[in-house]
């Protein structure tokens, strides 16, 4: 008996609209003087989790933040992309060392006011080994509170891997809040549900004060009718939560990535580049019109003075 055809948008339809809880905002923040630490998760992978790492951490500190990415990804992308090379083995022994100091794991971007701590596939083993260690949960909220790396950072971005396992998990624990990238396809729009159900669990049993920074739609194409049709849902889906900005598909963004270079350096003014300022002044709670100018002459590192074009590596 043949399967009866059902289109894109009849299944949207099914979908029911998920709303933000009352009193709970955007710009929700822990008290002055601390970090806020934003996840950015998804538990599909190539939806741009690495590239909103980049670029939205790279605005914030355009606009004068101190900020640190943190990868959370045994793939290393984050650091690659920045054209950063990292020390082997660092996360690892931030997961499985309670000694091991965060900061010792910090490295310069060579962009102003932007740090990174790299990642490698020793965290794969990381993961593996905290299957069965108390407290497992908490072990990189504890690394990310402590008071050095709170006076040192004012914003610190977590680039989580694309599954719901131990690692995501303590991102979701260490977090004031999310931001979920979600690509513009079907396949994309149907993991959301999925990851929203296990923030609500978090939620309720291990970090109360997670709030949803927002849902924002990414790799965008306006005229191809499934990004039109899913972009239309997500809208029905999460009225509360999607974010103004929708981030387009634009070439420069692996060309940036090429250079190992943040979008605003890469390509500044850009439609490009001027999404990613969106999205960083929309997330801070400003308006594009009432934010900060952007530093006018961001410090570029050697590699950029000599000219030289870094190899990285496609990121999602």
């Amino acid at each position: 008996m043949p399967v009866p055809h059902v289109s894109l948008a009849g299944r949207l339809e099914t979908i029911r609209p998920m709303r933000r809880t009352p009193g709970q905002t955007r710009t929700n923040r822990p008290a002055v003087g601390a970090s806020v630490i934003l996840g950015i998760v998804q538990e599909k992978g190539g939806v741009g989790k690495t590239t909103t790492t980049i670029n939205l951490g790279a605005w914030f500190a355009n606009l004068g933040h101190r900020v640190l990415l943190v990868d959370l990804d045994p793939q290393g992308n984050l650091a690659r992309g920045l054209g950063v090379s990292g020390t082997p083995g660092a996360m690892y022994r931030v997961f499985r060392d309670p000694s091991y100091d965060i900061l010792e794991a910090v490295q310069s971007t060579g962009f102003d006011r932007l740090d990174v701590v790299a990642a490698d596939t020793s965290l794969e083993a990381a993961e593996i080994e905290l299957i069965s260690v108390l407290s497992r949960e908490h072990v990189l909220r504890r690394k990310l509170t402590a008071p050095s790396v709170s006076e040192r950072y004012d914003h610190i971005l977590l680039d989580c891997r694309p599954s719901v396992g131990v690692l995501t998990i303590n991102a979701m624990v260490a977090s004031d809040r999310l931001l979920v990238p979600v690509e513009t396809q079907y396949f994309a729009l149907e993991s959301v549900h999925t990851l929203m159900s296990v923030v609500q669990t978090v939620q309720e049993t291990l970090n109360p004060a997670l709030t949803i920074a927002g849902i924002v739609p990414t790799k965008h194409e306006p005229r191809v009718r499934v990004c039109q049709v899913v972009l239309k849902g997500l809208e029905e889906r999460y009225p509360s939560y999607l974010t103004r900005t929708v981030i387009r598909k634009y070439v420069a963004y692996p060309e940036a990535q090429l250079r190992g270079a943040p979008i605003h350096i890469a390509a500044p003014g850009s439609e490009a580049d001027d999404a990613y300022r969106a999205l960083a002044l929309e997330i801070l709670g400003e308006s594009p019109a009432s934010g900060p100018d952007p530093v006018k002459t961001p410090r570029r590192s050697r590699r950029d003075e000599a000219g030289v074009a870094q190899p990285g590596l496609p990121l999602e």
